[in-house]
C-alpha cells in the first residue's frame, strides 16, 4: 500500500529494526505483540515534538491511515495497516518490505498468494476425496435436511482449521521469515479473516463435493429435483442427475461458467495459466482494493477452486 499525501522524508530516517526486534522478543516469549505509541517513538529514537509534528503533517496532507487520533492508540495485529503506515512515515516506503520479511504483515500481492495456496490445498482435498455415500445417507436420515447434512459432512471431511493450518505451513515453507512462528500465525489469522468477511466461502470452494451431495439428497428425497435455470448449487447438483447424459451436461456447463468467471477464453487449462489469471483478476477485485468487488471476488475464488480440481 502506498498511501497518498505522504509528506517528504528527512534524509536521516530511523531504522525499523528495533521495532521488529521488540515484536520478535514478545512473540518468542509467547506474548501476542502490541506496542503503545510511546514505545514506537522510543524504539525509533524520535523526539516527542518531531514525532507528533510529522504525524500532524501527514494528517493535514490527507494521509488515509495516519492521524493524530490513530497515533494515540495501541498497535497490534488488529490494526496492522495503520501500524505499517506509521512506521513507513518515519522510516521510509521500504519499511513495508522489512515488516513483511519479518512476517509481521502481508502486502496485497502476498495475500493473493496465501489465498491461492489455501484454494490449492482445498482442491487437492476434493480431488483425493472418495464420497462417503453411506455416511451421508445416514446424515440425511438423522437431520432430515440436506443443508444440515451437507454442513456436517463438510466439517467432517474438509475441516477448515486443518486446511488453514496446512496452507499456512505450505506458504511459509517457501519463504524465509525473521519471525517464522509469527508469520505462520499471521497466515492462519488472515485466512480466518477472509472466511469471516466471506471473501472465501466453504460451500462454493467445495462445490465439486456439494454438487454430488445435493444429487444424492435429491435421489433420497431430502431435496427437490434441481431447477437447472436456478441457483448455481442447484445446477451443480445435477451432475449425477437421473436423466441419461444430464449430469455430464450440467457438469460441463459448470466448468464453462468457471472458465468464464476467470475470463480464460479458449486458452488451454494449465496450473500456471490458471494461477496467473486468478492473480490478475484478484488484483482488480480484492475487496481492500475494490470496495464493490466482494461478489466478483467470491466468484473468482469459487471458479479457481473448481478448475484446480480438474487439472
Amino acid at each position: 500500500m502506498q498511501p497518498q499525501g505522504r509528506p517528504a522524508y528527512t534524509t536521516a530516517q530511523p531504522c525499523p529494526d528495533a521495532v521488529i526486534a521488540h515484536i520478535r522478543s514478545l512473540e518468542e516469549q509467547g506474548i501476542s505483540w502490541s506496542v503503545a505509541v510511546w514505545e514506537v517513538r522510543d524504539l525509533l529514537g524520535l523526539q516527542k515534538e518531531d514525532f507528533y509534528t510529522r504525524i500532524y503533517g501527514a494528517e493535514a496532507a490527507g494521509h488515509p491511515l495516519v492521524s493524530l487520533a490513530s497515533a494515540t492508540t495501541e498497535y497490534s495485529q488488529d490494526n496492522i495497516w495503520e501500524f505499517v503506515a506509521l512506521i513507513e512515515l518515519f522510516c521510509g516506503p521500504q519499511t513495508g518490505q522489512r515488516l513483511e520479511k519479518a512476517g509481521i504483515f502481508f502486502s496485497h500481492p502476498e495475500q493473493l498468494e496465501i489465498m491461492g495456496t489455501f484454494l490449492a490445498k482445498a482442491s487437492d482435498a476434493v480431488r483425493n476425496h472418495d464420497l462417503k455415500t453411506g455416511e451421508f445417507s445416514a446424515m440425511l436420515r438423522t437431520f432430515k435436511s440436506y443443508e444440515q447434512a451437507r454442513d456436517v459432512y463438510l466439517e467432517e471431511y474438509f475441516a477448515l482449521p486443518g486446511l488453514v493450518a496446512e496452507a499456512a505451513a505450505s506458504y511459509c515453507r517457501r519463504r524465509i521469515f525473521e519471525v517464522p512462528d509469527l508469520a505462520e500465525d499471521n497466515v492462519r489469522r488472515l485466512l480466518r479473516f477472509f472466511f469471516r468477511k466471506h471473501v472465501l466461502e466453504p460451500r462454493s470452494i467445495f462445490a465439486a463435493v456439494t454438487a454430488r451431495l445435493f444429487a444424492q439428497a435429491v435421489a433420497e428425497g431430502y431435496a427437490e429435483q434441481p431447477d437447472f435455470s436456478g441457483s448455481s448449487e442447484q445446477a451443480n447438483g445435477g451432475w449425477n442427475g437421473d436423466k441419461p447424459g444430464q449430469g455430464k451436461a450440467v457438469e460441463s456447463a459448470a466448468l464453462c461458467r468457471a472458465r468464464d468467471s476467470l475470463e480464460l477464453g479458449g486458452r488451454t487449462l494449465t496450473r500456471s495459466v490458471l494461477k496467473a489469471q486468478y492473480k490478475r483478476l484478484m488484483k482488480i477485485y480484492h475487496p481492500d482494493i475494490n470496495p464493490a468487488g466482494l461478489r466478483r471476488c467470491q466468484e473468482i475464488n469459487s471458479a479457481y477452486a473448481l478448475l484446480l480440481v480438474e487439472i
